[in-house]
C-alpha cells in the first residue's frame, strides 16, 4: 500500500488512522476540508518520503527567518558580517525562501496587535489588574489600558475607589473643557479641521450663538461680529462661508496671506472676529508660529473641529500638525454617528480636550458646551 485517504472530525484523528495504516515513516500528501470533516492523504511510497524530506531540508529555522545568514552554532568560532542593504534585497530574500522586510514590519504590527489586546501579568502584580474586576469590566466595554490606567492612577493619587463609577467622572473630567467663559471673553477665534468635518458650519453656528446672547458688552452686534477665511485661495462668492454671512447679516473677509488677516485683526481688534482656517494651513509651520503668538496673548482661542467617528490615525496626525497649540476641540455631527468607548479612550490618550458639542447643519441654537456630569452619565448609559 502506498497511498490511503481519511475522513475523519478531527485532523489528529485522522493523521493517528494514517500512522496507524501506513506506520509512523508516512508522509501527509494533502489536508483539506469537507463539509464538517477533515480529510488527509499519506503515503509510505519511498519516492513520497525521499520527495518530502528534500523539501523538508530547505525550510528555515525559525530563528533564520530574520536573517539573511543562518546562526552561527558556535559564536565565539564565527564572525557573521552584516548583509549590505542593496535594492535587490527583497528579491533574493524570496528566492531564498527567507521573509521580507515588508513582511517582518506586518509581523511586528501584527504582534503588536495582539500585545495592544492582552492582559499579560506576573506573580507580582497578579492581584493589581487582574484581581481588580473592576480593570476588566471597562476592559470588555472597550477603554484602552492606557486609559483605564491613567484615570485609576489619578483616583489613586485622589484616593477615590476604583470604581466604575468614579472611572466614568475622573475621564469625563479630563476630557471636557469649560469653554463659556473663555469663549464670549475673546475678539479672534481661530477655528480649525480636516475637510468635511463641519468646520465653516462651526464658525457660523460660533457667530449665531454671540448673536443670540441677550446680554451684550457690543451695543449693535451685527456691526461687531465678523466671519473670517484664510485660505491658499480665496473662496468663491458662493462658498458656505459667504452664504452663512448672508443668513446671518454679518460681513464675510478673505485673506491669503498671513501678513494680511494679521493687518485686519490689528486694525479690528473691536470686533469679534471669527476665522475660518483652510486645511492647507494646518500644515504651515509659519502659520502654526503666528498662531503660538496670537494665542499668549488674552482673548485669542483656538477651536479644532472633530467629526464624531474619526479613526485614531487620522486624530493622531491632525493633533501633530496642532503640537504645542492645545487647542480645544469641538465635536460635530452627533446625530448622526453616536460615540462610544473607543472614541473616550482615544480622545484621552491623545490629550484631547472638548469644549463643543454639535449636530450636523442647524445653525440656530445647535451648539451645546461639552458638561463632565452629562458626559460621564451618557458614559454610564452606553
Amino acid at each position: 500500500m502506498t497511498q490511503h485517504k481519511v475522513l475523519s472530525d478531527d485532523s489528529m484523528t485522522a493523521m493517528d488512522e494514517i500512522a496507524r495504516v501506513l506506520g509512523q515513516d508516512a508522509v501527509i500528501l494533502s489536508t483539506k476540508k469537507i463539509g464538517e470533516k477533515i480529510e488527509i492523504v499519506g503515503s509510505n511510497d519511498i519516492k513520497d518520503i525521499l520527495k518530502s524530506n528534500k523539501k523538508n531540508q530547505k525550510k528555515p529555522n525559525f530563528k533564520e527567518l530574520f536573517s539573511n545568514v543562518p546562526l552561527s552554532e558556535n559564536k565565539t568560532e564565527k564572525k557573521i558580517n552584516p548583509p549590505i542593504k542593496n535594492k535587490n534585497d527583497d528579491k533574493l530574500l524570496v528566492k531564498q525562501n527567507l521573509i521580507s522586510t515588508v513582511d517582518f514590519e506586518n509581523f511586528k504590527h501584527e504582534i503588536k496587535s495582539i500585545l495592544d489586546n492582552s492582559i499579560i501579568a506576573d506573580l507580582t502584580s497578579l492581584n493589581s489588574h487582574i484581581d481588580d474586576t473592576n480593570f476588566i469590566k471597562l476592559l470588555k466595554k472597550g477603554y484602552s489600558k492606557k486609559t483605564i490606567n491613567n484615570i485609576f492612577e489619578h483616583l489613586n493619587e485622589k484616593e477615590l475607589p476604583r470604581s466604575i463609577h468614579n472611572f466614568y467622572s475622573g475621564l469625563s473630567d479630563k476630557l471636557t473643557y469649560d469653554l463659556k467663559d473663555k469663549l464670549l471673553n475673546s475678539k479672534s477665534i481661530f477655528i480649525t479641521g480636516l475637510t468635511g468635518a463641519g468646520k465653516t458650519t462651526i464658525c457660523a453656528k460660533v457667530a449665531s450663538y454671540f448673536l443670540d446672547q441677550t446680554i451684550s458688552p457690543h451695543n449693535n452686534k451685527n456691526n461687531n461680529i465678523a466671519l473670517v477665511n484664510l485660505g491658499k485661495t480665496s473662496p468663491n462668492k458662493i462658498s458656505n462661508l459667504f452664504n452663512f454671512g448672508r443668513v446671518l447679516n454679518l460681513n464675510v473677509n478673505s485673506f491669503s496671506e498671513i501678513e494680511d488677516l494679521d493687518k485686519y485683526l490689528s486694525e479690528n481688534q473691536d470686533k469679534i472676529n471669527i476665522v475660518d482656517i483652510s486645511k492647507d494651513y494646518m500644515t504651515d509651520k509659519n502659520f502654526n508660529n503666528y498662531i503660538k503668538i496670537k494665542l499668549s496673548k488674552n482673548r485669542n482661542l483656538l477651536l479644532n473641529v472633530l467629526q464624531s467617528g474619526i479613526n485614531s490615525k487620522s486624530l493622531e496626525n491632525q493633533m501633530s500638525y496642532l503640537y504645542g497649540l492645545q487647542p480645544v476641540h469641538v465635536l460635530t455631527k452627533l446625530d448622526e454617528i453616536m460615540i462610544n468607548s473607543y472614541d473616550f479612550s482615544m480622545y484621552n490618550d491623545l490629550d484631547c480636550k472638548l469644549g463643543l458639542l454639535s449636530g450636523t447643519n442647524d445653525i440656530i441654537d445647535s451648539i451645546a458646551f461639552a458638561n463632565s456630569q452629562i458626559l460621564a452619565q451618557y458614559m454610564k448609559e452606553n
